[in-house]
């Protein structure tokens, strides 16, 4: 064999993958026909955060006069701006470069494919190796082949909108979850009029009703128009988007038009069918990423478990470890999840829906000092526990939130009781010292709440 392993897919999970098996002593190579750092780092989660630190710090001149400063004819310039993210993805995409060499993983740059359990073809070239990690990620939905989107070639994906400025004053979006919200974010908070057309009856619907309602009012606040329930129809050349909503069919005029429906997993032209991998919508495989052929493990989105790029990163690591006999040290049941906007929205563990008799504590931001110094007095922080007072879930919707959520994903990995992570004296003035007034809340002990009625 050329290598112990070979990676099909330089994504989050592909390269993480390689380098770990690389610092376990192993001969590795990775396969990726277009840049290093994947969907994420290219067209995904780092382009798009980097984009909205520029809306957000431009919408923030509503509040300079309050804080003392004055300025005018404030603009935003949209090349500056993707010239910015373009920079941050560069050097980020040059780090991975780096950290694949100093490794030692071979970077085999092309398209490849399987051929049989063991061999990638790139052009004419075939790579032996013992073990297999498909690696291959997820690209944008045009929509199911039961429910095609008609007329989807006249308007957007999010590959589209993060390759260059959309110079439009008037955006009409479908979908309601991630993607969705988040450009509805950066694009209202640039200035542009923004209508969201989500197909369900509330806009991130993967949250609880409670993050819904708070972020559907933070997006009506900046100027987002939401249709809910609304079913699309058809787009037509001119970018009307003609749906249909329980009070009858009816239409947006917009001048982009931009779906945000999901991803799916990119299975085709990689030789799957040269093997016997179970497929079935996404590669089928069982708790240790093994896809239960002799060789050949899978991770991230095409095994549609979390469609999220630390997940990929995470099973990748559980893959190899797998593989070469090493003992698991991720726990892939507890993947935390965050949206981008403005206050941003992080969870972990269970709904409050999922546990029956579920203890609750809540505390809202609106009485915690650092939000409100931060120019920020709405969201909260939810900690959900069972009757044996076991952390097992949280939600927030608060400035900073998806940087201080590491806390409770921890209590839920480690099943910790409500007391022992609230024991911990949480620093002041901070964001996170709202986390212990929620713990605290479970037994009704929160210093600033009034006591429960």
């Amino acid at each position: 064999m050329d290598f112990d392993l070979i990676v099909l897919g330089g994504g989050p999970g592909g390269y993480a993958g390689a380098i770990r098996a690389a610092k376990l002593g192993k001969k590795v190579a990775l396969v990726e026909k277009n840049a290093v750092g994947g969907t994420c780092l290219n067209r995904g989660c780092i382009p798009t955060k980097a984009l909205i630190h520029s809306s957000e710090l431009f919408a923030s001149r509503s509040d300079w006069a309050e804080c003392g400063i004055t300025a005018d004819n404030v603009s935003l310039d949209e090349d500056k701006v993707y010239e910015r993210k373009n920079k941050i993805v560069s050097s980020l995409r040059e780090g991975v470069k780096s950290l694949l060499k100093a490794n030692k993983v071979e970077l085999i740059e092309g398209e490849g494919k399987l051929d049989g359990e063991h061999t990638i073809v790139v052009g004419d070239k075939n790579y032996t190796a013992d073990f297999i990690l498909l690696a291959t990620g997820s690209e944008p939905s045009a929509g199911s082949k039961a429910r095609p989107l008609i007329g989807v070639e006249h308007t957007l994906d999010s590959d589209d909108v993060l390759a260059a400025p959309v110079k439009a004053n008037n955006i009409v979006i479908i979908g309601a979850g991630v993607i969705a919200v988040e450009f509805a974010t950066y694009f209202a908070e640039s200035g542009k009029a923004v209508t969201l057309l989500a197909p369900g009856e509330r806009i991130v619907k993967m949250m609880t009703k409670d993050v819904s309602v708070q972020l559907s009012a933070v997006l009506k606040r900046i100027g987002v128009k939401i249709i809910t329930g609304a079913k699309i129809k058809n787009i037509d050349a001119d970018k009307n988007v003609y749906y249909e909503t329980e009070k009858g069919e009816a239409s947006v005029k917009g001048d982009v038009v931009i779906t945000a429906i999901g991803r799916k997993p990119v299975l085709e032209n990689i030789g799957l069918e040269t093997t016997s991998v179970k497929v079935d919508k996404f590669v089928c495989v069982d708790d240790n990423m093994y896809t239960g052929v002799a060789g050949i493990y899978a991770c991230g989105d095409i095994t549609g478990k979390m469609q999220l790029a630390h997940f990929a990163e995470a099973s990748a690591i559980v893959a190899v470890e797998s593989m070469f006999g090493y003992p698991k040290s991720k726990d892939l049941s507890v993947c935390p999840s965050c949206i981008y906007t403005n206050p941003e929205i992080a969870s972990v563990g269970k709904k409050e829906t999922d546990i029956e008799n579920a203890k609750i504590g809540k505390f809202l931001m609106g009485a915690n000092g650092k939000s409100l110094i931060e120019g920020v007095n709405r969201g909260f922080i939810k900690v959900i526990a069972d009757q044996d007072d076991t952390v097992v879930g949280a939600e927030i919707f608060a400035v900073r939130g998806t940087d201080i959520l590491g806390e409770l994903a921890l209590a839920v990995s480690k099943k910790m009781k409500v007391d022992e992570v609230a024991s911990v004296i949480h620093a002041h003035p901070t964001v996170m010292e709202a986390i212990g007034e929620a713990l605290e809340d479970v037994h009704g002990l929160a210093t600033h709440m009034a006591p429960k009625k």
